[in-house]
């Protein structure tokens, strides 16, 4: 009984992540869409162009912060040291916000020169500035974020993400309504004000969460204190030593995510170049590579809705369980976690390879997306497992791995950029990706299992979903042959053999599964 309680918050956590992720993302296909129709694939291009400046930025000041500030709260609150765990997230709020500021200052005050010289593309200056009023923003709801899953109260993240997506793109469809009825060209500024709203959606959010929070424990203290109740507190660390503690974790988590979104950054600014080396003109470079990063990428990356939500919580849970020096717990946890993300990587890779050439030009009206989606249905399993490691492995403390990991992983796809693309176009990064992942994944699961003895049967896990999906897609094209979904039209015919698909996977796996 005692380790279903202990597995609850995990459980739950994942779930109420999903949720608000899947609702998020299938918001945010039909913002993708509306954007598409409105907005030319140069300009979606454009867009996906500036936005790497601030990944660089959310990596230095945010990312690795939350991270830090989630594993040292969840092993405080594992030991009822409440004081504490507020007082990690009031240290990782003044570091991460001081980094913020300066970032966002470097970014408004360079744009010219990062737009002309680094992105190679002037017109990126105007939306580089208001990019840059979006870090702090961030740095700020990203850290109580963090203090959030550290508690193993996702419901509060849950919240923010929603309010990040729809404030984005209500305000987006609001600016572009107005664009249209004064005549004003539509551009990607639009987007990029989308995307300051929304982080200023998220940070309004969950500062009215937390400070909702901290007026109920203040009510319950003063209580307590009221009726001449005595806790008794071990004795408190410095602020310098809960500095120096999250510095110790975040300044490698710093380190990998600022290197790694680095080399993605040279990789976004590299593959138009490279492009225009095999032949294209700028603005079919351009073109291309909104199609692949602004259509095709967000259809791979939507089951991480589940898996993204599963790591998430994952490593306060990890830590949590190191701190207690639970390892039968850490065992299972990284254990099932893989094998589901595993499952749901195998299952979507089978739906986009059977519906890839639809899924294009049926919702995004685009062909060039459709195919791919069918290349990039490789990926889906290496993607969503090696993001689950990625936190297991983080969650254990050992951040210098993932970041050596991700950074061979991340200079392979650099070299298929330089040497490749010139010669091949844009297929060849598409092969570059796919071998890079596999190297990550590779990377990562045997380091898990020297750490924690964790591997994978290859008939049960590998061989039995594989078999699965063949079975799936012959079901689906079976469905397709028959006379009576003709006349149907295409959206909901694709989701009916969708859902066929997806239920004769489940049922698969199901009727093999081990007693």
């Amino acid at each position: 009984m005692n380790n279903k309680k202990q597995k609850n918050p995990l459980i739950l956590g994942t779930l109420l992540l999903t949720g608000s992720g899947i609702i998020a993302r299938i918001a945010g296909f039909f913002y993708r869409i509306f954007l598409s129709h409105k907005i030319s694939t140069e300009a979606m291009g454009l867009y996906q162009l500036v936005y790497p400046v601030y990944s660089i930025c959310f990596s230095l000041c945010c990312g690795s912060m939350q991270t830090a500030i989630s594993r040292f709260v969840a092993a405080e609150y594992q030991k009822k040291e409440e004081g504490a765990s507020r007082r990690y997230l009031a240290c990782g709020l003044l570091l991460a916000l001081s980094l913020a500021m300066t970032a966002a200052f470097g970014i408004y005050r360079f744009a010219p020169f990062l737009a002309r010289l680094v992105l190679l593309e002037p017109r990126s200056e105007n939306l580089l500035k208001i990019l840059a009023f979006s870090v702090p923003l961030s740095a700020v709801h990203s850290c109580i974020c963090g203090y959030y899953y550290g508690i193993s109260k996702a419901q509060i993240p849950a919240a923010a993400q929603l309010a990040e997506q729809f404030v984005r793109i209500f305000t987006v469809i609001t600016v572009i309504h107005i664009a249209e009825a004064s005549g004003k060209p539509l551009t990607a500024v639009y987007a990029v004000l989308g995307h300051l709203a929304g982080e200023a959606g998220a940070l309004f959010t969950s500062l009215l969460s937390f400070s909702m929070r901290s007026s109920r424990q203040a009510y319950r203290r003063s209580s307590s204190a009221a009726k001449g109740a005595r806790s008794r507190h071990s004795p408190q660390p410095t602020n310098r030593a809960l500095l120096q503690g999250l510095l110790f974790l975040a300044l490698p988590l710093m380190g990998n995510r600022l290197i790694i979104s680095l080399l993605q950054s040279a990789e976004a600014i590299m593959i138009p170049g490279c492009l225009r080396s095999y032949g294209l003109s700028a603005s079919d470079a351009l073109s291309v590579y909104g199609v692949l990063t602004g259509m095709a990428l967000p259809f791979i990356l939507f089951p991480t809705a589940i898996t993204g939500s599963l790591a998430v919580m994952l490593l306060p849970h990890i830590a949590a369980a190191q701190s207690a020096n639970a390892y039968d717990r850490i065992h299972y946890s990284a254990g099932i976690s893989i094998r589901c993300s595993l499952y749901i990587g195998i299952l979507f890779a089978g739906i986009f390879l059977r519906f890839g050439p639809t899924l294009g030009p049926v919702i995004f009206h685009n062909a060039e997306a459709g195919s791919f989606l069918t290349v990039l249905a490789w990926l889906c399993p290496f993607l969503y497992v090696a993001g689950t490691a990625a936190s297991i492995i983080n969650g254990l403390g050992y951040t210098k791995n993932t970041f050596l990991h991700s950074a061979v992983s991340l200079f392979v796809r650099l070299l298929f950029v330089v040497l490749f693309v010139p010669v091949m176009g844009i297929r060849a990064y598409l092969c570059g990706l796919l071998i890079s992942e596999l190297i990550l994944t590779f990377c990562h699961l045997v380091f898990l299992y020297k750490k924690t003895g964790f591997f994978l049967s290859p008939v049960y896990e590998l061989l039995r979903p594989a078999a699965a999906v063949i079975l799936s897609i012959g079901i689906s094209a079976a469905w397709d042959a028959l006379p009576i979904h003709d006349g149907i039209p295409d959206l909901p015919d694709l989701c009916v053999s969708g859902f066929f698909f997806v239920l004769s996977y489940l049922f698969f796996l199901f009727v093999t599964r081990k007693e």
